[in-house]
C-alpha cells in the first residue's frame, strides 16, 4: 500500500494537468494569399451541458482572435468589405475518464537502463485499479469562410479540461493559448 499511494498521486497529477488539443482543416484549393481583411460572422449560439458566462467568453475570444489576426497583418473591417469572415462556437460539457492504475510497482535499482528501472505489475497476481473521474471539457471552434461565396475554407478546434474554480486570469490565459495555437498556422501555406 505504501507503493500504491505515490503511484496514485503521480497518476492524478498527470491527469489533472490540462493540455490543449488542437485540430485544423482547410480547403486545399483555396488561395489564402488574397485574404487581407476580415469581419465577424453573426454570433453562434453557445452549447453544452454546463452553463457559463457567455458574454465574458465572447469578449475574451474575440479580443484574442483580433490580436492574433492583427499581429499577422489582417485588418478588421465591415462584412461588406471583408475578404473573409471569421466566427466561433464554444461548448462546455461533462466528460468521463477511466484509467487503470497498477496495484504493485517493482522498483529494481540494479537495472542500468533508466527506462527499465521500475515496471508496473499487471500479471495475474496483481490486478489494476480503475480510477474514474468526471471533468469539464471546454471546446472552441474557429471557422473561416470566404466573404463572397460564404463557403467554409478553414476550420480549427481546441479542447481542454477546464474547471469552474479557475480564476478569471487562468481562463483568459487558456483562451489566449488556445487561440494562439489555433491560428499559429493560419493562413495555411
Amino acid at each position: 500500500m505504501k507503493i500504491l499511494i505515490p503511484i496514485l498521486t503521480i497518476a492524478l497529477t498527470a491527469v489533472s494537468c490540462s493540455t490543449i488539443t488542437v485540430n485544423h482543416r482547410h480547403d486545399e484549393t483555396e488561395d489564402f494569399t488574397r485574404f487581407r481583411s476580415y469581419a465577424w460572422m453573426a454570433k453562434a449560439t453557445a452549447s453544452g451541458t454546463i452553463p457559463f458566462d457567455e458574454s465574458t467568453v465572447d469578449r475574451r475570444v474575440k479580443k484574442s482572435v483580433e490580436e492574433q489576426l492583427h499581429f499577422k497583418g489582417f485588418r478588421k473591417t465591415t462584412a461588406a468589405d471583408a475578404d473573409f469572415l471569421i466566427g466561433y462556437q464554444v461548448a462546455l460539457d461533462s466528460q468521463l475518464s477511466a484509467n487503470d492504475v497498477a496495484t504493485d510497482y517493482d522498483f529494481n535499482e540494479s537495472q542500468t537502463d533508466p527506462k527499465l528501472i521500475g515496471t508496473v505489475q499487471t500479471d495475474n497476481s496483481s490486478h489494476p485499479l480503475t480510477y474514474v473521474r468526471t471533468y469539464e471539457q471546454g471546446s472552441l471552434i474557429l471557422n473561416v469562410a470566404d466573404a463572397k461565396s460564404k463557403e467554409l475554407v478553414w476550420w480549427s478546434s481546441a479542447q481542454a479540461e477546464v474547471s469552474a474554480s479557475d480564476s478569471a486570469e487562468v481562463r483568459k490565459k487558456r483562451i489566449n493559448k488556445a487561440v494562439g495555437k489555433m491560428l499559429k498556422d493560419f493562413p495555411p501555406q
